[in-house]
C-alpha cells in the first residue's frame, strides 16, 4: 500500500509539475498582467466647462434679487389731493343734521387751514380776530372775499359759545360757498398771471 502511495504522490506531482511549467513560460510572477485596450478620454464636467460662467450669473441674479426687493419695499410717493377737494371732502362729512360746537369748532378750522394754503398765509394756529387781520392784508385774498370770510368766521365763534344746541347746519354750506368763492378768485388771479 505505501507503494501504490507513493506511486500516486508521483503521478500527481509530475501532473502539478507539468503544468508549472506552461504557467511559467507564458507569464512570470513580476510581469504585468495584459491590459484592456484604452477608454476614451472623460469630457470636461458642466463645471469645469462653465464654472466661471455660473459663478458670474449667480452673482447677478442675486443682485438683481436684491435690487427688486429694496424697490419694492421703497415707500410710495404719496398722492397729493389738491387743497380745495381736501377741504370739501372735510366739510362734506362735517355736514350733520344738527350742528354741535365741535362740529362748527372744526368747520372753522378747515376753512382757515384752506385759506392759508390756497392763498399762501402765514401758517399756524391764529385766533379768529388774527385770522381776520392776516387775510385782509392779503392782496390776493381780496377785500370783499376777506370781508365775507371773516363776517363768517365771527358768526362760527358765536354759535361755538352760545348755549344754544342743535344749530343747523348751515356753516358747512356757507363754508362750502366760501371755498367757491375763493376759487373763482383764484382763476382770476391766475388769468391776470398769465401773459397775453
Amino acid at each position: 500500500m505505501k507503494g501504490q502511495n507513493s506511486k500516486c504522490k508521483i503521478q500527481n506531482s509530475k501532473w502539478i509539475l507539468g503544468l508549472l511549467p506552461l504557467a511559467g513560460s507564458a507569464q512570470s510572477p513580476n510581469d504585468v498582467p495584459p491590459l484592456l485596450p484604452a477608454l476614451h478620454e472623460i469630457p470636461p464636467t458642466v463645471w469645469e466647462q462653465y464654472g466661471v460662467l455660473i459663478v458670474v450669473l449667480g452673482i447677478g441674479l442675486i443682485a438683481l434679487l436684491v435690487v427688486a426687493i429694496w424697490w419694492l419695499l421703497q415707500p410710495k410717493p404719496p398722492i397729493i389731493v389738491p387743497i380745495e377737494i381736501q377741504t370739501r371732502n372735510e366739510l362734506e362729512l362735517l355736514r350733520l343734521p344738527s350742528e354741535d360746537s365741535k362740529t362748527i369748532s372744526r368747520v372753522s378750522q378747515v376753512l382757515k387751514h384752506y385759506f392759508a394754503v390756497a392763498f399762501e398765509l402765514p401758517s399756524g394756529e391764529m385766533t379768529t380776530t388774527e385770522f381776520s387781520r392776516a387775510i385782509a392784508a392779503s392782496e390776493k385774498v381780496g377785500s370783499e372775499l376777506a370781508a365775507n370770510v371773516s363776517d363768517f368766521l365771527r358768526q362760527c365763534d358765536e354759535q361755538k359759545f352760545s348755549l344754544a344746541a342743535g344749530i343747523n347746519n348751515s356753516a358747512c354750506s356757507r363754508a362750502l360757498e366760501l371755498v367757491d368763492q375763493s376759487e373763482m378768485r383764484l382763476a382770476e388771479l391766475r388769468q391776470v398771471a398769465q401773459p397775453t
